[in-house]
C-alpha cells in the first residue's frame, strides 16, 4: 500500500509535539466561564470522567492458570483496570499462539473487529488504507500523559511518525528496546579458563576457541562429543531481531545487515542479504561448518537449545536476554556453567549491529468508536502501572500482570542499558535499594537471593544476569548502528516476497552446506533481482520520498 510521504508525517508529529509544550502535564486547570462560555472539566489522563466499555479480544498463554474464581475477562487486572480508569473491557474472545493470529485475521478481514485491537505494522497499514481504523490525534492529544509524552519523545518522536498517516496518528505504537538488536556470542566461560583461553573479540579469536571446545575436551568427560557453536535450522540471519543460534553476529561483524533494506555507505538502498558484505559472510560460515566448527547436525536439529542446556555446547549466538532461555534451563541442569555474552567486531575493531525498528505493535481503535480516548488513558494507566506504580498497584500479584488489558510495551528505548546500571550501582553500593525502581528491586532481590544459593532457583538468576552479562557487554560500546529503513509492504511484496525469502533460505543452506558452490550467491542475486526484488526496491524508494 501506499505510505504517506514524510512531510505530511512530519506536520501531523508536529502538530501534536506542539500542543504538548502548549500542555506541559495535560492535566489541564478548569477554564473560567467567559464570555457566557461555560467552564470545561479539567482532563485526568488516567480516569475517564463517566464508565466506558471497550470491546477487545485477546491473546493468550496456552498453559494460563489464573487464582480461583478469576477468568480471562474478569481478574484481578481487569478489576483494577476498571476501579481506577472507569474502563471495562468486554471480551469478545481469546485465544493461543496461532489460533489467536487466525482468529484475529478472520475477523480483520470481515470487518467484525472489536473496539481495539493490537496489529503488526503491515496489518496496521492495511486496515489504514481500508478505512477500518479511527483517528486517534484528538484523543492522543487531549489525553497522553506526560509519562506517555516523554517515552515517546525519547525516540525522537519516530515511534509516533511510524503510526501517522496523512499527518492523523491512526494508533498508539509500541516502543521496541533498541538492545533487542545485539546478536551476542555466549561462550562458556569455565571452559575458556580451563584451557587457558582467552575471551574473543573478533570472528577469528571464536572459530579458534570453537576447534579448542570441540578438541580438548573442556567438559573432562574424556569423549569427544563437544559441539563448538551451535546453529539454527530455518534461517542464517534472523534480520533486524536478534534469534537465537542463527548467524546475525558473523554478517554484522563482516559489515552485513541481512534481512532488512537499509542504506548502504553510498546511501543507496539495498536489501541487505544481497550484497557483497553477505556474500563474505556465506563464505565465512561455510568454511566454519566445512572445518567441523558448527553443530554438523544444525540444518536438521529441530531443538539447538538441548546442546546448550544439556552442556555439549560451548558457544552459541543469542540476544541480551539468553539468561532466560536457553540459560535458565542450562544452570537448572548444571549450576556451575558459566556463560559470558561477547559483542564481536569486525577486522578494524568497528562494532557493528542491525537495529530493530523503533515500533513494531500498533493498537488501533475500530471505525466508529466512539470513545477512542479510553485506548489513550488505558495506555497512560498501564505505563504508569509497569514503570512507576502506584502503592495500590504494588498490591497485585505481579505473576498474573499479563492479564492486563491491552498491554503494550512503552519505554525508553535504551530501557535495558538503563536498567544494567541501576542495577550495578544497587549492586556496587552506590545507590540504596530502596531507590530502584519495582522491578529492579525485585531482580536486585533475586540476585542477592542466588549468591547465597547458587543455582537452588534458576528463576532468581535469570534475570539479574541477563541485565548485568546481558546487556552489560553492549552498554558502552561504539557501535555503527544500522537501521531499517522500511519495515511495512509494497504491493510486489504482497505477491512475491514469500517466494524471494524461500529462495533466499534456500539457497543460503545449500552453501553453507556444501551443496552449491560460493559463486551460486551472485545467481541468487540475480534471480532475485529479476523476480521481484528490483521492483520492489523501486516501490520502496517511492515510499521514502
Amino acid at each position: 500500500m501506499k505510505m504517506k510521504k514524510r512531510s505530511a508525517v512530519a506536520v501531523g508529529v508536529a502538530g501534536m509535539m506542539l500542543i504538548a509544550a502548549c500542555s506541559d502535564n495535560n492535566t489541564q486547570e478548569p477554564k473560567k466561564e467567559s464570555d457566557g462560555q461555560p467552564a470545561q472539566t479539567a482532563v485526568d489522563p488516567y480516569r475517564l470522567p463517566k464508565p466506558v466499555d471497550v470491546k477487545i479480544v485477546k491473546a493468550v498463554l496456552p498453559d494460563l492458570k489464573l487464582p480461583q474464581g478469576d477468568t480471562v475477562e474478569n481478574n484481578l487486572f481487569s478489576r483494577h483496570t476498571a476501579e481506577k480508569t472507569n474502563i471495562n473491557f468486554k471480551l469478545m474472545w481469546y485465544a493461543s499462539g496461532q489460533d489467536y493470529e487466525q482468529k484475529y485475521k478472520l475477523a480483520i478481514a470481515s470487518n467484525d473487529l472489536p473496539d481495539a485491537l493490537i496489529v503488526d505494522e503491515k496489518t496496521f497499514r492495511s486496515m489504514a488504507e481500508g478505512g477500518q481504523i479511527e483517528d486517534l490525534s484528538k484523543a492522543y492529544e487531549t489525553y497522553a500523559s506526560p509519562q506517555l509524552k516523554e517515552y515517546y519523545a525519547a525516540t525522537n518522536n519516530k515511534a509516533l511518525e511510524k503510526a501517522t498517516i496523512g499527518g492523523k496518528l491512526m494508533a498508539l505504537p509500541n516502543i521496541v528496546p533498541l538492545a533487542d538488536s545485539y546478536a551476542l556470542a555466549w561462550v562458556r566461560q569455565d571452559w575458556l579458563e580451563k584451557l587457558g583461553l582467552k575471551p574473543p573479540q573478533k570472528l577469528d579469536d571464536l572459530a579458534a576457541i570453537a576447534k579448542a571446545f570441540i578438541e580438548n575436551d573442556p567438559d573432562g568427560n574424556g569423549k569427544a562429543d563437544t559441539v563448538g557453536i551451535t546453529g539454527n535450522n530455518s534461517t542464517l540471519a534472523s534480520g533486524s531481531y536478534t534469534g537465537g543460534h542463527d548467524f546475525k553476529a558473523v554478517f554484522n561483524a563482516l559489515g552485513a545487515f541481512p534481512g532488512i533494506w537499509h542504506k548502504d555507505k553510498a546511501g543507496k538502498l539495498v536489501y541487505g542479504s544481497t550484497t557483497p558484505e553477505a556474500k563474505q559472510a556465506i563464505a565465512k560460515v561455510r568454511e566454519w561448518y566445512a572445518a567441523g566448527l558448527i553443530d554438523k547436525e544444525f540444518a536438521l536439529r529441530k531443538n539447538p537449545d538441548e546442546l546448550v542446556v544439556g552442556g555439549r555446547a560451548g558457544i552459541f549466538f543469542g540476544a541480551w536476554w539468553a539468561p532466560w532461555s536457553p540459560l535458565g534451563d542450562a544452570i537448572k541442569t548444571n549450576p556451575k556453567a558459566d556463560w559470558k555474552p561477547y559483542l564481536l567486531s569486525d577486522a578494524n575493531g568497528q562494532y557493528n549491529a542491525t537495529m530493530v525498528p523503533v515500533s513494531a505493535s500498533f493498537l488501533v481503535a475500530k471505525k466508529g468508536f466512539a470513545h477512542p480516548e479510553a485506548l489513550v488513558v488505558n495506555l497512560n494507566f498501564n505505563t504508569r502501572f509497569l514503570r512507576t506504580p502506584t502503592d495500590d498497584d504494588k498490591k497485585l500479584d505481579q505473576t498474573y500482570v499479563s492479564m492486563l488489558p491491552l498491554d503494550l510495551t512503552i519505554d525508553y528505548p535504551d530501557t535495558v542499558n538503563r536498567k544494567h546500571d541501576m542495577l550495578k550501582q544497587a549492586l556496587e553500593g552506590k545507590l540504596s535499594p530502596d531507590k530502584l525502581t519495582p522491578e529492579m528491586k525485585g531482580h536486585y532481590d533475586r540476585w542477592q537471593r542466588d549468591l547465597s544459593n547458587h543455582g537452588a532457583n534458576p528463576g532468581d538468576w535469570s534475570a539479574p544476569y541477563a541485565y548485568q552479562f546481558g546487556a552489560g557487554a553492549i552498554v558502552g560500546k561504539k557501535v555503527n548502528e544500522v537501521f531499517p529503513v522500511f519495515t511495512s509492504s509494497t504491493k510486489t511484496m504482497e505477491k512475491r516476497w514469500a517466494n524471494l525469502q524461500k529462495l533466499e533460505t534456500e539457497t543460503f543452506f545449500k552453501i553453507v552446506l556444501g551443496e552449491q558452490p560460493l559463486d551460486a550467491f551472485d545467481k541468487f542475486v540475480q534471480d532475485w533481482k529479476s523476480q521481484g526484488g528490483d521492483t520492489i526496491a523501486q516501490e520502496i524508494e517511492a515510499e521514502l520520498k
